[in-house]
């Protein structure tokens, strides 16, 4: 077989563009695909912000984050600007107390807090015996630019991207793996899904058979003058009537450059296809706007915007990165991948170079 690459990734998503700069950096002839146009707002990656947090109930997806933040700062190094402003993480529950033993147990810095406390140094609310956990570490990411510098890394490296060219088929050979285009064959040694909620219908056909169900969430924006000097928020003790914090829901709160407070309920969204185009979830909007004015006291809870986006869900909210044969999936992540793009990238690179 003649191979075009040798390696294409399927996806630009933050988990597609970084595995492209991993692999061109390794040496790799890789090529990126995308049905869209870079940064498209049809998937799960577009917008200007997202939380980064080591605070996890779980000790793997601490290391994991460490090991991700080490990789933003070299990325950071690299680029001359700052992607993550490390205004430190705030978790509100019960779940705070599991946060601090996964924290405890990797040795990363917390402080455990009543409402009163937290009240007293940040201007949010709190029930006075409320439970709450800050670690420093966490903060916003730039998103949009993180993407962009990832791709300016891959791109430098060598690394090629195709714009709206969709992957329609895919077949595993002895000597390498064919992607079926719009615009033709394409042929390489290993192929990288990381093609979000798209990922499950395509792989399908191969006998690859992902556990994922795609959501539509909702995003809502707020007014809120003081904004980016705040932590960011993940609330496990506010919810609506209709859901819990046991399957890992939770409302939340990230500063949104120039504009105020980004706001949701994470995980809150119904099963959709990501082929239609998104509809804004009128109720979560309104949840939304409720649990702003609960715990913003100088925010306007009337919303600016709303917008959607796509999880790509298993049942465990765990991600699936796993090669099969020539062809390595790196799908999904359960709506909280993001920050983990650097050390995601260097596992799929690592799995790519397994193939021969």
């Amino acid at each position: 077989m003649t191979r075009d690459a040798d390696a294409v990734v399927v996806g630009a998503g933050v988990t597609g563009v970084a595995a492209l700069r991993a692999l061109a950096l390794g040496g790799l002839d890789a090529v990126l695909l995308e049905q869209f146009a870079l940064g498209h707002d049809r998937g799960s990656s577009h917008g200007a912000s997202r939380i980064f947090r080591l605070a996890y109930p779980e000790a793997r997806y601490v290391r994991l984050a460490q090991r991700a933040r080490e990789g933003w700062r070299a990325l950071e190094a690299e680029a001359g600007e700052e992607l993550i402003a490390h205004t430190g993480s705030l978790d509100i529950g019960s779940i705070a107390l599991d946060v601090a033993s996964a924290l405890a147990e990797c040795g990363a810095p917390y402080e455990v807090l009543d409402g009163r406390t937290a009240a007293a140094r940040w201007p949010i609310s709190f029930d006075p015996d409320e439970a709450a956990l800050f670690q420093p570490d966490g903060g916003m990411m730039r998103a949009d630019r993180a993407i962009a510098t990832l791709l300016d890394g891959a791109r430098a490296a060598g690394g090629k991207t195709l714009e709206h060219t969709t992957v329609t088929g895919l077949a595993e050979h002895p000597d390498g793996v064919t992607l079926e285009t719009q615009a033709g064959e394409i042929t390489a040694r290993a192929a990288v899904v990381a093609a979000g909620a798209w990922s499950r219908d395509l792989l399908a056909p191969l006998g690859i058979e992902l556990p994922t169900t795609p959501t539509r969430e909702t995003i809502s924006y707020f007014r809120h003058d003081r904004a980016e000097e705040l932590p960011t928020v993940i609330d496990y003790a506010l919810l609506p009537a209709s859901h819990d914090s046991g399957d890992g829901r939770a409302s939340y709160s990230l500063p949104a450059p120039g504009v105020g407070i980004k706001a949701g309920l994470h995980r809150g969204g119904s099963a959709t296809d990501p082929n239609l185009p998104g509809e804004v979830d009128e109720a979560l909007v309104g949840w939304t706007a409720e649990w702003i004015a609960r715990r913003y006291p100088h925010a306007d809870p009337q919303p600016l915007a709303s917008e959607t986006c796509i999880y790509t869900n298993t049942p465990d909210q765990d991600f699936v990165v796993e090669r099969y044969g020539r062809i390595v999936v790196a799908s999904a992540c359960s709506g909280h991948g993001f920050k983990f793009a650097p050390a995601l990238a260097e596992t799929i690179a690592g799995l790519v170079a397994e193939v021969s």
